[in-house]
């Protein structure tokens, strides 16, 4: 497939990226000065936080009927003058959503019925469910039915990907977490190493922010947080936000919306009842425990409110491919323990404050147990973490509002091997036991102040917004490598690597963040996103500006297509191990002639070395367009095309100096990566909050592959090779993915996922562990299908005299039980080689909650 590249618009030097930022900030900040002048202008406040949904029901004697095309009225100080209005769905369900924190009145006026009018609070960041009963005031009654309608959004200049709590619940998800249901978004995939891919990116270049806070890993820069199923209410995935107040990434930024507590209790008991292990249709022990138990409420009506969650698990992961060895040694197994909990205080009718804390050790044992790595030769994943998060906002008379929030996050881990014996690299498996031992702690703290002006006229309408944000992170701990030892297919040795020196680490990082964000609408049919934000951080001593423009076009009077798109530069983040490379043990390498004796070059001492003069920020220049049409009142159709270059990323180089034994595994700062996606998706809605999506997605990823976290990160690969340009491992140039939830008679949901995509690529390796041809080219997995299926069916569970909610159903894997192997013997010296292994094949799982959410 042909792609309209965006390289024209940079050269090898990058003075056209210079060129394009120079443009964007000049205009941005030209508009500013601009809106600063004009008067204020007292407007609904764009601030977009929570909303109120719920079901518009007859209060009949004996029986209650939803009523569908109920005009529900909202109206509120935050709303100004004006009132929002929408229509009950064919089941009676309405919502309003992006609504400012405060408080607001619900009504209803409908012939027949008496008025109904109720005051609701919206907290921060959270949805409140408030079910409208009209009371019938004579025997007759006057409906009027209208079709759910779904329309593009007309104002936003980027597009999120949105997993909604009721996707979460009916959802199939392997693990029940809510990364397990990123994938049913477009651009979204779980590469060959278990991590997941947001639009082409390693996990380290996107962000992860819950309660609008970084909650990524210090040291890795990964996602490093673990949060029970029902403490999310929303996750949504932004690839290129023009929004200045997001940065420190160069892909995509996940965000996380968790449950508050409501004037209504709320409970969830699930997972009761453990899953047995079956091992060739025998019973061996328990496969899996994982209860899980929510609940919230009022602590005091209208002025303190609570939830709570709590998740044990404990969890064994066959590998098939394992089938002829030990019980003990086939499983991956995990044990965690995640804890939310989140306090909400309404100060008074300005004021609301939030407390959340989030506590998640976990034990992951034999986590890279595959078809070449037995259980003796895998590492031990042990962490131990927790997120504390204080949100305050405060409202002003003005119509302006000022957010403030304050988080520490300690996030420590130790990763360590099965045995003691020497780790040896031969091209059928490995043996031994894992070479590398690490321990660290890391913490940081952080505020983030986001104050949203007045709204503001002056050639149409402004909303401006300003942030300062401030981070101080610090780390301790060691990495210490045991000797690893390549041989050949006959057992003799290759080669063999040392590690030597010190293996104390440790590195701080103090960050400071600043933006200002313009989202003027010119008129009915035109919005542009003007924004400027400011990086700096101790480790590089940078000061990186970062311009972004985003703009929103209806380009005919009926609205219904918009075209959205725009242009920006976003600076990632530095990780503490990328900033202590220098710390790390120096490789001594020694190379050995077929007799596995003689020594053909070194003992060879690579030294850890980083730039002389210093680190600098990876950066990324990224660019959309986006055309949706509303085809029908239910059927939105979206296609799209984005492209992302991405600069001064780091990656390793092993360097030899000739004529002597030295030489330096240098850290580079010069990699880069590419990637470019056409997307089409459509979206029919023929239920409120129930949707099918279909979407096609052709992609592709490239880069340099030697990136210093795959070789450093949690799981270190001690053999390191020159570095090349090429494909990415999670490169998956076609998806095709269909999924949506169904509400059927008596209460039953149906939720299919259908995905297939192209297989991954791989490389070819030699017995001495040295690639043959370009990397990740050898081939390509075969492709893969998977279709899964939830369906549950919503039960009575009678207890001391009265009946309680609850859900039953069956969860089943991979129906069509497809060959999707994710292993396969790439060393040419092995008698295997080319032979694909570790598929799992279909399987059940059961469901039972009590459930009142």
């Amino acid at each position: 497939m042909r792609y309209s590249s965006l390289s024209r618009l940079i050269d090898a030097r990058g003075l056209c990226y210079q060129r394009a930022a120079a443009i964007c900030a000049v205009t941005s900040i030209m508009i500013l000065s601009a809106t600063v002048s004009e008067p204020l202008a007292r407007e609904i406040p764009t601030l977009q936080n929570g909303g109120i949904k719920g079901q518009v029901v007859a209060d009949i004697t004996d029986k209650r009927r939803p009523l569908p095309g109920v005009v529900v009225n909202l109206s509120g100080a935050r709303l100004a003058d004006k009132k929002l209005q929408t229509v009950s769905d064919d089941e009676g369900r309405y919502n309003f959503s992006g609504l400012t924190a405060g408080d607001y009145a619900v009504s209803v006026e409908l012939q027949g019925f008496k008025k109904y009018e109720q005051k609701a609070i919206v907290q921060i960041e959270a949805t409140v469910e408030l079910n409208i009963l009209l009371q019938p005031i004579a025997l007759s009654e006057t409906v009027t039915v209208t079709e759910d309608k779904t329309d593009a959004d007309k104002s936003e200049t980027t597009t999120a990907g949105v997993i909604t709590a009721t996707a979460l619940r009916d959802a199939p998800l392997i693990d029940q977490k809510f990364q397990d249901a990123l994938p049913l978004l477009p651009g979204v995939v779980r590469g060959p190493d278990g991590n997941l891919n947001i639009k082409g990116t390693r996990p380290n270049q996107s962000g992860l922010l819950v309660s609008s806070l970084n909650v990524t890993d210090p040291v890795t820069g990964s996602p490093a947080i673990e949060l029970p199923l029902e403490a999310v209410e929303t996750v949504q995935v932004y690839s290129n936000p023009y929004s200045a107040e997001y940065g420190k990434f160069t892909g995509a930024v996940t965000t996380v919306e968790t449950r508050a507590g409501s004037n209504d209790w709320r409970y969830l008991v699930s997972g009761v009842l453990p899953r047995p292990r079956w091992r060739d249709g025998k019973l061996f022990g328990i496969g899996a425990v994982t209860p899980r138990i929510a609940v919230g409420g009022p602590i005091s009506k209208n002025k303190l409110f609570f939830f709570q969650s709590l998740e044990y698990r404990f969890v064994r992961t066959n590998v098939p491919s394992l089938k002829n060895l030990e019980e003990r040694q086939r499983d991956i197994q995990r044990e965690s323990f995640d804890s939310f909990s989140r306090v909400d205080y309404v100060v008074n009718p300005i004021h609301r404050f939030t407390a959340s804390l989030s506590v998640f050790p976990q034990k992951l044992d034999f986590f890279n147990l595959n078809s070449f790595n037995p259980a003796d030769t895998t590492a031990n994943f042990h962490q131990r973490g927790w997120f504390l998060a204080l949100n305050e906002q405060a409202a002003f008379k003005s119509g302006a509002l000022l957010q403030s929030s304050l988080s520490v996050k300690q996030f420590d881990a130790e990763i360590f091997g099965n045995s003691a014996a020497p780790y040896r690299i031969a091209p059928e498996r490995n043996f031994g036991g894992w070479f590398d031992r690490q321990n660290r702690e890391s913490r940081r703290y952080e505020l983030l102040e986001v104050y949203h002006f007045a709204p503001r006229r002056g050639r149409g309408s402004h909303a401006l917004k300003a942030g300062l944000n401030v981070s101080h992170a610090t780390f301790n701990g060691s990495n210490t490598s045991a000797p690893v030892r390549v041989v050949r297919a006959d057992g003799v040795t290759s080669q063999l690597i040392e590690f030597v020196g010190g293996s104390t680490l440790r590195g701080r990082q103090n960050e400071y963040s600043a933006f200002v964000q313009d989202k003027w609408s010119i008129n009915g049919r035109v919005t542009l996103d003007l924004g400027l934000r400011f990086d700096r951080d101790q480790i590089s001593g940078m000061n990186n500006f970062a311009p972004r423009f985003g703009f929103v076009f209806l380009p005919i009077a009926s609205e219904r297509t918009v075209v959205r798109g725009g242009v920006g530069l976003f600076y990632d983040k530095i990780s503490l191990n990328t900033g202590s490379f220098e710390q790390y043990q120096n490789l001594r390498v020694t190379t050995f002639a077929p007799d596995g004796l003689t020594v053909v070059d070194g003992p060879r001492l690579f030294r850890s070395s980083a730039p002389g003069d210093g680190l600098e920020n990876p950066y990324s220049l990224a660019a959309n367009v986006q055309v949706d049409q509303k085809l029908t009142e239910r059927l939105l159709l979206r296609v799209g095309y984005e492209e992302r270059h991405t600069r001064r990323d780091f990656f390793v180089e092993p360097v030899t100096h000739q004529g002597s034994t030295a030489g330096a595994l240098l850290l580079q700062n010069s990699g880069r990566s590419r990637y470019r996606e056409f997307q089409t998706t459509a979206r029919l809605r023929f239920q409120e909050g129930r949707n099918i999506f279909l979407s096609y997605v052709r992609s592709q990823a490239r880069g340099d592959l030697n990136d210093f976290n795959t070789y450093f990160g949690n799981l270190r690969h001690p053999v390191i090779r020159a570095n090349e340009f090429g494909r990415q491992q999670f490169d998956a140039p076609n998806r095709l993915l269909f999924w949506g939830d169904f509400g059927l008679p008596r209460d039953i949901v149906a939720t299919p996922v259908f995905e297939w995509r192209s297989g991954f690529p791989y490389s070819l390796l030699d017995e001495a562990q040295n690639f043959v041809g370009p990397r990740n080219a050898g081939g390509r997995f075969p492709q893969l299908m998977s279709l899964d299926l939830l369906v549950t069916k919503g039960v009575k569970i009678p207890f001391r005299g009265k009946k309680y909610k609850g859900r039953v159903g069956v969860t089943i894997f991979n129906i069509t039980n497809h060959w999707n192997p994710r292993d396969v013997q790439n060393n040419i010296a092995s008698l295997q080689f080319g032979t694909f292994y570790n598929s799992t094949g279909r399987s059940f799982r059961t469901k039972f909650e009590f459930v009142k959410f």
